[in-house]
């Protein structure tokens, strides 16, 4: 299997802005440990370029940031990239972390019966909350740290050679720990309001497919 890894960054929105710039961790950890990285950032994040460079390079796996739905995960100004029965045999032999809304539910089962070897996403809306005076500094937002560093961790403890299953577990521990600190704080300062969602994003990522798959 090569180490070619492709992931799309579109940031046309907010939400697609915060998802770009946690984005980066993950992209400075394939870069240490030598990925050969296609960044589809921006107005690259769309359908030409990303079928285009997937038909080319055949990447062992791929990392999608961006909006959805049940069918379909999609780029820059929400323009669909892969598509249920239409496309998704682009996923054929790869393995693939989603982070778009219940793109899991449909596209992500029928890109494994079409030969995806795993298949992580999320069944339901992906929801994380942000402090409004960080929106322009997403990095920087601690609210959001909580949802977006374990979701991250699936791609992290990919990259780390981490099978698919393993990674997916060690990202729903991750949402554990953050719900449990939440709720063992006692001070008066803490908003526990992103519990809930917290719980959601843990409950609603599946790793669909081969759980041994791995780099």
């Amino acid at each position: 299997m090569n180490n070619d890894f492709l992931l799309t960054r579109p940031r046309h929105d907010e939400t697609t802005n915060y998802l770009y710039y946690w984005a980066e961790l993950v992209v400075k950890e394939a870069k240490k440990r030598n990925f050969k990285i296609i960044d589809l950032t921006g107005k690259r994040a769309n359908s030409d370029d990303f079928s285009g460079r997937v038909k080319k390079v055949n990447p062992s796996i791929i990392f999608f940031n961006g909006h959805g739905n049940p069918n379909v995960i999609t780029g820059h100004n929400n323009e669909i990239l892969i598509e249920v029965n239409k496309n998704d045999i682009l996923l054929k032999d790869k393995i693939v972390y989603a982070i778009s809304c219940s793109s899991a539910k449909n596209l992500g089962r029928s890109s494994i019966e079409k030969g995806t070897k795993s298949f992580i996403g999320y069944n339901e809306d992906f929801v994380f909350m942000h402090e409004k005076d960080k929106i322009t500094k997403p990095a920087k937002d601690n609210t959001a740290k909580l949802f977006l560093e374990p979701s991250n961790l699936v791609m992290m403890a990919l990259l780390k050679g981490n099978c698919a299953g393993d990674s997916s577990k060690r990202s729903k521990n991750e949402f554990k720990r953050n719900i449990r600190k939440l709720l063992a704080s006692d001070s008066p300062q803490e908003d526990k309001s992103p519990i809930q969602w917290l719980y959601w994003d843990m409950l609603s990522q599946v790793c669909l497919g081969d759980g041994e798959a791995k780099l």
